[in-house]
């Protein structure tokens, strides 16, 4: 039976062994299999440039065909020989190309692969005749000037470049013999040949220039042997190719190698490997496989879909660092003096070498076998010196035991019965079995107050919560006195984790408790001297918190910003430069904040209000908080605030979303409701900057891009935003020099009365021409110098002009016109502002009446009470005043019925619209009706064409200006352009009269 089993359970072996030979057969060799079956033929024709049986195209074939038949692409190939160095001349070259394209007429190959240049010119004249531009060739063995020289013309070809290392070859030859002095080059006169040659020698030259470069090109044969036969010992020859000598003659390179090494008096080193085994002793050596090898690689890329356009030519390592044995010994060089690595051919059998792994295998068991038996010789000495030392111990114990009078105890958990030491009875003076103590009859004998915290400690132990049995109580002796006990025990269990043996040690410890009673007497004294000691402690505490408070008090006062209780701007850079410093992974985002406008403010409402508008926003600030930020006063009205910890981008915007909300929500100071808006600058650490000074210079940068966006934006810095800084920065930096450089100057437009037809006056408009920037518009610098507040200057510099023109005009007959100027909002905010006005009147000595200043809808809006004061002023002085671009801000009738104005001015984005839009129609006629209705004038902006004249006309506008009349003019052309109005174009108003 047992036998029948056994053989039952071999067959059940066999069978799972063949199935999963069956498995591992199926998954892992059919899929390529079948693949290669049932994949599509490509026809592959390999074209070698010479001969079959030349160790360097053989070598090369054998690359290319052992690798594509390791590969799953179903490939037939095509084996051509050009014979190019034995039949070099362009007509033997020309039959074989004629007798190529005849063989394969029928053949419609999908790649060509060559080696050396003349089967790649070949190739590429094949490709070009049967116009298969799109015919991918691969080549292999051509060096890189020769690949570029043959394939500039032509796309879809690439390869493996020969690159020969001669430096290399030296290199290892002076490693052999450092006394080498002179290289003599040996190659053959074709045109590769001698490109190789230069090769060669330039490198030698180019690493070793100590030593001397011979080339050997120009001997016959007979002269080459004769020459190498009589070399000093301390030269090499090196040869690159040699199929011909000087007169022409071919020869056999087989042939010649073995003659030349047999007849050479040094070492005869090749640059290519199929010099080894005909006489070279070897060298940095190309080898002809790997050359192959590689080309098909790249072949089977582009086979497997890859375009040949987009793969470089590829410098692979093809370098062999490889000897002939026989040839060191030839010369006497030992192996030992070749580099770590080097591959030796031709090496004569060495067991030793040749069975390595076996030999170390066998020794190293031997090894293993005698430590085996030394480590059993040591453990048997081990096994007697432990059984000696348990004998030493056991006496040791015994004496310790009776030495210490420490009672062993022993409770046996199945009988429960115990056993105590001679010591037990000893100490408290019974007989044995005088008090039943085997029994259990000792536990009458401990203290009443005692006995539960012994059955406690007992159960806890039984019951695994302790590790060890510990407990203290007293024992009564047969005198009748108590003596205390200290006893420890561990409880033993068997197999199955059943009680089995309870013992221990118990140890008199009468005397020490009677000593702890001194100390307690001791401690009660050192705690009345501790409270003495807690008392001075208390006083000096105090004083050193005196001392910290005042240090916190001055950390405060450099580290924190008085007015808004919030950390200042120190505080900000330390703390950013020591998270950019400590954490060069993690992120941190940092919001700049900007309060829009607040100089006005301050300008309008006092630096008190000011101050305390920046208390609020900073409470307002800390009540937006989300518990991951911080917050700074940067300084004036600019704040910072640190996000730690986000999740993604969406939680910085949502955050910044938030900030330009929540602080949008009016203010309310000394009962006026205040309304702001913030612009805020965000860059991100370390995506935007590597430190901290940086990434706030990079947060400053991107909320200076969101004030030019509009008022309550926010910006995420991005480093496009430099070029505009740094342009800002360069009209900044030359527009402080233009008034003083003669740069700035004024044109004037026209504004023509539309009911006489006479010319009302002109508007001034500045203009900047400056010699590095050129002509500068001013939508490019006007805000610039508002943000500077340049402005100022500016700002007078051009009504004082304006006035003079005016003044000039006057003077020139033209009693009636007025000139209008455009004030920008810093000019209306400043204090200054009605006193310049009044004083550039005076100085030029223009009557008010004929001043008109403009202001837009938004400055007056931004500061109405403020701002209608001044022009009330202003108004009570004569001067008129101009509403701007009206339409495209947000005041209301209300507030327009209170505006001490004289005019309006209709935008030009409206007067585009008037011929195309309806609406537009409607809404530049009602703004007219409006402006009438309070008594206004209303003058229309951009006029271009004679319809919208007609219009405005019709809608009884009462001036207009723009193209349609003249662009804005030099002063020095004003007068021409009046007479030729005066004269000729007064017809383009008045042919549009109703």
């Amino acid at each position: 039976m047992d036998g029948a089993r056994c053989k039952h359970r071999s067959w059940i072996t066999l069978t799972m062994i063949f199935s999963l030979l069956f498995c591992y057969i199926m998954l892992y060799c059919s899929p390529s299999v079948f693949a290669r079956d049932f994949a599509p033929v490509k026809d592959v024709l390999i074209l070698n440039s010479y001969h079959k049986g030349l160790a360097w195209s053989d070598d090369q074939t054998r690359g290319i065909t052992d690798t594509m038949r390791d590969t799953e692409i179903n490939a037939t190939l095509y084996t051509e020989y050009i014979d190019g160095k034995r039949y070099p001349s362009e007509e033997d070259i020309g039959k074989f190309y004629d007798k190529l394209k005849d063989k394969y007429k029928y053949v419609n190959f999908d790649m060509i692969i060559v080696t050396d240049d003349i089967a790649l010119d070949m190739a590429l004249k094949y490709r070009e005749e049967s116009e298969r531009d799109m015919l991918p060739i691969i080549f292999s063995g051509i060096n890189a000037v020769g690949a570029e020289k043959l394939t500039e013309q032509y796309d879809n070809v690439t390869g493996i470049i020969e690159e020969i290392d001669p430096a290399g070859t030296v290199n290892l030859a002076i490693q052999v013999n450092p006394d080498i002095n002179t290289v003599y080059v040996l190659f053959d006169n074709s045109q590769s040949g001698e490109s190789t040659g230069s090769i060669v020698t330039d490198q030698i030259h180019d690493h070793f220039p100590h030593l001397d470069v011979i080339s050997m090109n120009k001997l016959r044969y007979d002269q080459v042997m004769e020459e190498a036969s009589q070399l000093d010992r301390n030269s090499i020859i090196l040869v690159t190719t040699y199929f011909s000598d000087v007169t022409g003659k071919t020869v056999e390179f087989d042939r010649f190698a073995k003659e030349l090494s047999r007849q050479s008096a040094v070492p005869v080193y090749h640059i290519f490997d199929f010099g080894l085994n005909d006489g070279a002793i070897g060298g940095s050596m190309i080898s002809g496989f790997l050359q192959g090898k590689y080309a098909a690689d790249l072949a089977i890329r582009i086979l497997n879909g890859e375009s040949a356009d987009q793969i470089p030519f590829l410098s692979e390592n093809t370098i062999r660092h490889v000897f002939d044995y026989a040839q060191l010994q030839r010369f006497d060089i030992p192996v030992s003096k070749l580099p770590q690595g080097t591959e030796i051919i031709n090496k004569p059998f060495s067991f030793y070498e040749t069975y390595r792994t076996l030999v170390i295998t066998i020794v190293c068991a031997f090894i293993i076998l005698l430590a085996f038996i030394a480590v059993l010789i040591i453990y048997v000495r081990m096994v007697r010196r432990m059984k000696r030392k348990l004998e030493i111990s056991n006496e040791r114990y015994a004496l310790a035991t009776n030495g210490s009078h420490a009672v062993i105890w022993d409770q046996d958990m199945l009988t429960n019965t115990f056993y105590f030491s001679e010591s037990w009875y000893e100490l408290l003076g019974y007989e044995k079995d005088e008090v039943d103590e085997r029994n259990g009859g000792w536990i009458k004998l401990i203290h009443p107050d005692d006995v539960e915290k012994k059955i406690n400690e007992e159960n806890k132990h039984l019951t695994g919560q302790s590790q060890y049995y510990y407990c203290e109580y007293r024992l009564l002796d047969k005198l009748g006195q108590y003596r205390w006990f200290q006893t420890r025990g561990k409880l033993l269990n068997d197999a199955f984790d059943n009680h089995i043996r309870f013992a221990g040690s118990m140890t008199d410890i009468t005397e020490l408790k009677a000593t702890e009673l001194k100390l307690q007497s001791s401690y009660e004294e050192l705690e009345t001297t501790y409270e003495e000691l807690t008392a001075l402690q208390s006083e000096l505490m105090e004083q050193y918190n005196k001392l910290k408070d005042s240090q916190l008090e001055l950390h405060e006062l450099a580290y924190r910003d008085t007015l808004s209780n919030l950390p200042n701007k120190l505080s900000l850079l330390e703390e950013l430069k020591e998270f950019t410093q400590n954490n060069r992974d993690r992120g941190l985002i940092l919001f700049f904040l900007d309060i829009d406008n607040f100089k006005y403010i301050n300008d309008t409402m006092g630096h008190n209000f000011g101050d305390e508008l920046l208390v609020h926003v900073s409470d307002r600030l800390l009540f937006l908080s989300n518990g991951k930020d911080k917050h700074f006063r940067f300084g004036g009205d600019e704040y910072a605030i640190i996000l730690n910890h986000i999740q993604d981008q969406a939680e910085v915007t949502e955050y910044a979303k938030r900030l330009v909300q929540g602080l949008k929500e009016p203010f309310v100071l000394e009962g006026t409701q205040v309304y702001i808006t913030v612009s805020i600058g965000i860059a991100e650490y370390p995506d935007h900057a590597k430190n901290a000074e940086e990434l706030l210079k990079n947060a400053d940068v991107a909320m200076y891009k969101a004030k030019e966006q509009r008022q309550g934006a926010f910006v995420v810095y991005d480093s496009s935003m430099q070029q505009p800084l740094d342009e800002r920065v360069m009209i900044e930096k030359y527009l402080r020099t233009a008034i003083a450089n003669n740069e700035l100057y004024l044109n004037y437009q026209p504004i023509i009365d539309l009911e006489s037809g006479n010319v009302w006056g002109f508007e001034a408009l500045i203009r900047w021409n400056n010699p590095v920037l050129g002509f500068v518009s001013p939508l490019s610098f006007i805000q610039i110098a508002e943000d500077c507040r340049l402005i100022l200057p500016i700002g007078e510099w051009v009504l004082i002009t304006a006035c003079h023109f005016m003044k000039y005009m006057h003077r020139q007959g033209f009693e009636n016109y007025h000139i209008s100027v455009n004030i920008s909002v810093v000019q209306l905010m400043h204090e200054g502002f009605t006193d310049m006005v009044l004083d550039v009147l005076e100085e030029t000595g223009l009557d008010p009446s004929f001043l008109e200043i403009e202001v837009t809808e938004s400055v007056v809006m931004d500061s109405f009470e403020a701002t209608v004061a001044k022009l009330e002023f202003l108004k009570t002085k004569g001067i008129q005043i101009a509403l701007d671009d009206f339409g495209t801000g947000y005041s209301s009738l209300s507030y327009l019925k209170q505006l001490p104005i004289h005019t309006l001015k209709i935008d030009k984005s409206f007067v585009d619209g008037i011929i195309d839009t309806l609406d537009h129609l409607s809404l530049v006629d009602s703004i007219v009706s409006i402006g009438h209705d309070l008594g206004m004038k209303v003058t229309a902006e951009g006029v271009e064409t004679g319809d919208q004249v007609a219009f405005l006309q019709n809608c009884k506008c009462d001036k207009i200006q723009g193209y349609y009349f003249n662009a804005p003019m030099a002063e020095e052309k004003v007068l021409t352009w009046l007479s030729e109005w005066n004269e000729h174009s007064r017809n383009k108003l008045c042919k549009h009269n109703p």
